[in-house]
């Protein structure tokens, strides 16, 4: 049984993995309704400046369908996504919300939220924090990680390989 009504927590999940998966796991047990704030594709790539393979990212409404067919595989009924373009989201303007679903490595985020809102007033959340998941080798299951190796199994292709067409981005993505 939910610990709250309402639980809020953001990312980016690109390439959705077994990371993710823990947390909107620790999200639908927390709480009965669950909010989450999914960075814009301008936002995330920003957050992430010194990743080679950014531009390997999904796109925000293939991101977006991903997690709403994943929550209501695992039987989520009460769920919102909503596409955020800084790093609080709603999470400063969200009366209801009572719960966070954080990493270790966003914990502070989440700390910061708290303080934020006790200036606005508003009630402090209660930060669940959710331990990551490593692979067979004990490495962190990261999206990072995975547009690395889809970088290595399909290369970008080379400027004489796409003379023949307008948009080479649009190539790219295929």
């Amino acid at each position: 049984m939910p610990w709250v009504d309402e639980v809020i927590m953001g990312g980016t999940f690109d390439h959705l993995h077994q990371g993710h998966k823990a947390l909107l796991e620790a999200a639908i047990t927390f709480g009965f309704f669950v909010r989450i704030g999914i960075t814009t594709e301008s936002f995330a790539k920003s957050l992430r400046r010194s990743d080679k393979h950014v531009n390997l990212m999904q796109p925000i409404e293939t991101r977006k369908e991903t997690l709403r067919e994943y929550l209501i595989s695992r039987g989520c009924k009460k769920f919102e996504i909503i596409a955020i373009e800084d790093r609080y989201g709603f999470a400063l303007s969200s009366p209801d919300a009572e719960g966070i679903v954080v990493t270790e490595e966003t914990y502070p985020t989440a700390v910061d939220i708290n303080k934020l809102r006790t200036m606005n007033k508003l009630d402090q959340l209660i930060i669940l924090v959710v331990p990551f998941v490593y692979d067979e080798k004990g490495i962190i299951i990261s999206s990072r990680r995975i547009r690395k190796q889809l970088a290595k199994i399909d290369p970008p292709i080379s400027n004489d390989q796409t003379q023949f067409t307008e948009n080479k981005d649009e190539m790219y993505w295929d």
